[in-house]
Parts: structure tokens; C-alpha cells; sequence
């Protein structure tokens, strides 16, 4: 697999603890409990947040076969539009910059000046996962959609809900804390949501400051992503041109 597909699917992905919050919560909204896995789902979906705009600094962690890079990633994101992410080295210079669209997948390399441009089925065969624009979408603004009509409930000492492949833990405030999804017996990907903290802007609902994501597949490999900036609903800019003496490739 093409190592710098591999930083940029874990650059976008953008996870236990309910962590830092401040004093100003006002926690009498969730004292209500969940006591079965369709009242459980509703809360989830009610604290769910879907801001227009999303912007994400990061500081990432890549560990693969006992090697770490290191690297830092703008991303952006318009709801049900277009993610954009631009992968900097630690010397400030970007490497590649990406754009996913409902649609396609669109890549180039400011290294190596190439360029691709794909279906949105790339995706998989990049995470080894069958993930969608809208989950990836989801997973960014730390709400993945729980769609599972059969989910087995259980409320020690956390929330957790178990279907067939997929497993989730839901703490107090009715956050996803961690997602477990499981392919088949070989692969399996784990995001856990860590460190939540309040933003007025998105009417006082939890955000994770960090995520840490474990890939096992044909490949196998780890990531700690920071983010050092968030804000939300503030138009950004999205840039994605091509310069003509870019090389095509497959």
C-alpha cells in the first residue's frame, strides 16, 4: 500500500474516559439512564453534534512495525461535501494534499509531484475497512451513526452496546467513547474518542481532544492523533488545484 495513502487515512480519521470539562456543564441533562439499547441509541443520536464546518489541526503519532512518524495535518471538512487534508513534515513543508468527496478521492504528492484521482471505493482497499464518505464524515465529528437494529445492552460500569461485528462503549453524557468494527476475524478496526471538552459553538455539546485508532489487517499499525486547534461552523478554505506539470499515476 502507497505509505503516504496510509498517513492520509489516518490523518482524516479523525477517541476512555468523558475527560477535561469545564465547570460550567450542566450535567442534570444526563442523569436520565438508558435502560435498553433503543432508548440508549436515541440519547446517542441527541448529543450527536453536525456542525456545517469543521476545522482540525493535528498532531499525529504513526507507529507500523515498531517504526513512529510523526506528522501534522490540517483538516477540513464541510458537512456532506468535501474533507480536505493537507500533511505537513516537521519542518513546516507540506508532502501531500487530499480531498474526498462524496464521490472520489483526489491525491497529490507535492514530493514526488504526482497525482491520482479515484472512486470513493479507494477508501477501502486503503483501510481495509468498508467505510463510506458519510462514516469517515461521522467519525470526524466524533458522532458515528449506530445503525444496528440487533445490539445486545448492557450499563456496567459504562454503556455498551454489541451487535454481530460491531461493539461500541458509551459513557455518562451518551458519547462514543470507543467503536470496535470487525470485518471478518482478520480485520478489525478500533477508534477510541479520549479527553472530551465542551464548545459553546456547537450549543455546549462534547468534543474529543484526541483519538487513537488501531488498525489490524493485512497491515498492522497504531495511531495517537492530538488535535492542537478545533473550531467549528467557520468557513475555511479548500484548495485543490493541480499544477499541470504533475504526473498522473495509478
Amino acid at each position: 500500500m502507497n505509505k503516504n495513502i496510509f498517513i492520509l487515512i489516518i490523518s482524516i480519521l479523525v477517541l476512555s474516559s468523558c475527560g477535561l470539562m469545564r465547570k460550567n456543564i450542566k450535567t442534570e441533562n444526563y442523569i436520565d439512564t438508558a435502560n435498553n439499547s433503543k432508548e440508549l441509541v436515541e440519547k446517542i443520536n441527541s448529543q450527536n453534534i453536525s456542525p456545517e464546518w469543521i476545522s482540525l489541526n493535528s498532531k499525529i503519532k504513526i507507529n507500523k512495525e515498531g517504526k513512529e512518524t510523526t506528522i501534522s495535518a490540517q483538516i477540513r471538512v464541510r458537512k456532506d461535501s468535501v474533507i480536505w487534508v493537507s500533511v505537513k513534515a516537521p519542518l513546516g513543508i507540506e508532502v501531500f494534499r487530499s480531498m474526498i468527496t462524496q464521490d472520489s478521492v483526489y491525491y497529490m504528492s507535492r514530493m514526488n509531484k504526482t497525482y491520482f484521482v479515484k472512486a470513493i471505493s479507494h477508501l477501502k482497499e486503503v483501510v481495509k475497512a468498508d467505510i463510506s464518505y458519510n462514516q469517515l464524515q461521522d467519525i470526524l465529528f466524533a458522532s458515528p451513526k449506530i445503525t444496528e437494529k440487533k445490539l445486545e445492552f448492557s450499563s456496567t460500569p459504562f454503556y455498551y452496546l454489541k451487535s454481530e461485528n460491531n461493539n461500541y462503549i458509551i459513557n455518562m453524557f451518551y458519547r462514543v467513547i470507543q467503536m470496535e468494527l470487525k470485518e471478518s476475524e482478520n480485520k478489525n478496526l478500533t477508534i477510541n474518542f479520549k479527553n472530551y471538552k465542551t464548545f459553546t459553538e456547537v450549543d455546549n455539546h462534547f468534543f474529543p481532544s484526541q483519538l487513537l485508532i488501531e488498525v489490524e489487517a493485512d497491515e498492522v499499525f497504531d495511531a495517537e492523533i492530538n488535535y492542537t486547534k478545533i473550531e467549528f461552523n467557520k468557513k475555511s478554505n479548500i484548495s485543490f488545484n493541480i499544477p499541470k506539470s504533475y504526473v498522473e499515476i495509478n
